[in-house]
C-alpha cells in the first residue's frame, strides 16, 4: 500500500514539475511576444516563428519582420508555442528533480529558480539552438533581444523558484524517522 501511495505523489510531483515548467513558459511566451511588438518593432507572433524555423524553415518568421505587427500564420505560431511549452515543460521537470534533491525552500529556492532560469536559457542558445541549426533565427533579431531573452529567462525561472516555496512537502529533507 505505501508503494502504491509513493507512486502516486510521484506522479503528482511530476505534473506539478510540468505545470510549472509550463507557466514559466506562458510567463516567458507573454513577455516576449509584448516585447517583440513593442521594444524591437516586429510582428507579435515573431518570437513563436522563430521556434519553429528548425521545423519549417524561415519563411514565416521573415515575413513577420517584415510585414508588421499582426502578421500570423496560424499552423507555424502553433508550431512554434507547442514547441516552446515541450522545452518548458521538460526543463520544469528538471528543475524540481534538482531541487528535490537538494531540499530548496524559501528565499534559496526562489533565487535558485530565477538562477536555473538564465542557466537554461545559456544551455538553450549555446547548445541546444546550434544543434537543430536555429543560430541564424536567433541573430536575425538583433544584440538587444539577447537582453530580452535575459529578461524572458527570469520570468521563466520565477514561477519554478515559487513552486518550493508554495508546496515545501515536496521538497523537504527526510524527518528524523525517515533518516534512521
Amino acid at each position: 500500500m505505501q508503494t502504491a501511495r509513493n507512486t502516486e505523489q510521484l506522479m503528482h510531483f511530476l505534473v506539478t514539475g510540468v505545470i510549472a515548467g509550463i507557466t514559466g513558459g506562458v510567463l516567458m511566451m507573454i513577455f516576449n511576444m509584448l516585447s517583440a511588438t513593442t521594444y524591437l518593432h516586429l510582428g507579435f507572433f515573431t518570437p513563436m516563428y522563430a521556434i519553429a524555423v528548425p521545423l519549417i524553415g524561415e519563411q514565416p518568421l521573415m515575413t513577420s519582420v517584415k510585414d508588421g505587427a499582426f502578421y500570423l500564420a496560424l499552423g507555424p505560431a502553433l508550431l512554434g508555442l507547442a514547441v516552446h511549452l515541450f522545452w518548458s515543460a521538460l526543463w520544469g521537470l528538471i528543475f524540481g528533480l534538482l531541487a528535490r534533491g537538494l531540499h530548496l525552500s524559501g528565499g534559496t529556492a526562489i533565487l535558485s529558480g530565477l538562477f536555473y532560469g538564465v542557466l537554461v536559457m545559456l544551455v538553450m542558445i549555446f547548445v541546444v539552438l546550434p544543434i537543430f541549426g536555429a543560430t541564424q533565427a536567433f541573430q536575425l533579431l538583433g544584440p538587444f533581444s539577447l537582453l530580452l531573452t535575459a529578461a524572458n529567462a527570469l520570468f521563466y525561472g520565477m514561477p519554478l523558484g515559487l513552486w518550493p516555496v508554495l508546496q515545501p512537502q515536496f521538497f523537504a529533507g527526510p524527518t528524523r524517522s525517515q533518516a534512521v
